[in-house]
């Protein structure tokens, strides 16, 4: 069998030629100098792999803290955010990043160590809820001494004579478990916390626009999140739609408002404050944001009924608040938008107290006045 002998320079397994050309005698050509590449590290390649993977099924993604679960883009907060650049028209959060974009994934995912960030998945643009199922060391009595979100959920399914689908699934490097489902055409259901709310149960959280669930395959220093169960997403069971919903807002009404003396009205407002702020102030870790927005609610109806001054009580629930901000990633703006948010809920339900006239000890009488401002003496 005759051969062709190739003009090409044959290679080595390791890349490099096995001859190099031979100058010529009075060729001075400079020898060609080696670019080194970009280190890329293996662990790297790995999450990003996994980011690509969420991608292309179809889920928005963005880049979480190294061996953690909070967002590390964008690095700066709404209230630092300068409108630059991306935030031009208005600061863009880690929701508004997650993306599909392979360029743009490569970008977050590429170079040495520092670039070895977990995967999150952006429930909202992704259309999902995902039902966090925890675990707790203490039994609950209300759900015969169940020590897991799952037993909750279980037992929850049976009272209401249903079943759950199969569907994906993740379970957590702390034994709890994340079931995907896909969010049902039209609703826009947002997160719930478990026990609080119209959430599903204690130890079951959901997260759906607004949330976001670190993926499989990233790692925190108690282990990975694994894959529990392969297969399709499947669409979020309706009854567990009907169960998630919110109620719809109260309309505006004006009720019977609540007749007491000037004294006695000052000192009631003055007690709701009082209250109020303390419980925020001293809300245990995971009910910090629900205790934030119940107190926001409770001066909401008081701001609606003139009772008290809109700012006056934005100001003193983000006093109220300041003491969490910075702990565990509760942030500045996630204590804004919680405010805002219950100010603008209890609003529509004003609460009103109509003061009576209080006589003074020289027989005058001194007309009595909702407190404006509410901050108590």
């Amino acid at each position: 069998m005759s051969t062709q002998t190739s003009t090409d320079m044959s290679r080595t397994r390791t890349g490099r030629c096995d001859a190099a050309p031979r100058s010529r005698e009075g060729d001075h050509r400079m020898p060609r100098t080696r670019t080194r590449a970009r280190r890329q590290d293996p662990e790297v390649a790995r999450l990003r792999r996994v980011a690509l993977d969420a991608a292309a099924a179809g889920l928005f993604v963005f880049p979480v803290q190294p061996r953690g679960k909070l967002p590390a883009v964008p690095r700066h907060s709404a209230e630092h955010c300068r409108r630059r650049g991306i935030c031009a028209d208005g600061h863009q959060g880690w929701e508004q990043r997650a993306t599909r974009d392979r360029a743009q994934i490569y970008r977050w995912w590429s170079g040495d160590e520092s670039a070895r960030f977990n995967v999150g998945i952006a429930c909202g643009p992704s259309g999902l809820v995902v039902i966090d199922l925890d675990t707790s060391t203490e039994p609950l009595d209300d759900w015969g001494g169940a020590t897991t979100g799952r037993e909750v959920l279980d037992q929850l399914t049976a009272r209401h004579g249903q079943t759950l689908p199969d569907t994906y699934s993740t379970r957590t490097p702390t034994d709890g478990e994340h079931l995907y489902y896909r969010m049902p055409e039209g609703l826009e259901l947002r997160n719930t916390h478990g026990g609080h709310g119209h959430s599903l149960g204690p130890l079951v959280d959901t997260r759906a626009n607004g949330g976001f669930a670190v993926g499989a395959g990233s790692v925190r220093p108690e282990g990975a999140y694994v894959v529990a169960e392969h297969g399709r997403i499947a669409e979020l069971p309706a009854w567990l739609a009907t169960l998630l919903t919110p109620p719809p807002l109260p309309e505006p009404r004006r009720g019977e408002p609540l007749v007491l003396p000037t004294r006695r009205a000052n000192a009631y407002v003055a007690a709701i404050l009082a209250g109020e702020t303390a419980a925020v102030e001293q809300a245990p870790k995971g009910q910090r944001q629900i205790t934030l927005l119940g107190a926001a609610r409770t001066l909401g109806r008081l701001v609606g009924g003139g009772e008290l001054d809109a700012d006056n009580a934005h100001a003193l629930l983000l006093d109220a608040a300041a003491v969490h901000v910075g702990v565990d990633g509760f942030t500045q703006g996630e204590a804004e938008r919680t405010v805002t948010r219950g100010l603008t809920y209890g609003a529509r339900a004003p609460r009103r107290i109509d003061c009576r006239h209080t006589p003074t000890a020289d027989g005058a009488e001194v007309e009595g006045a909702g407190v404006e401002g509410g901050e108590a003496s």
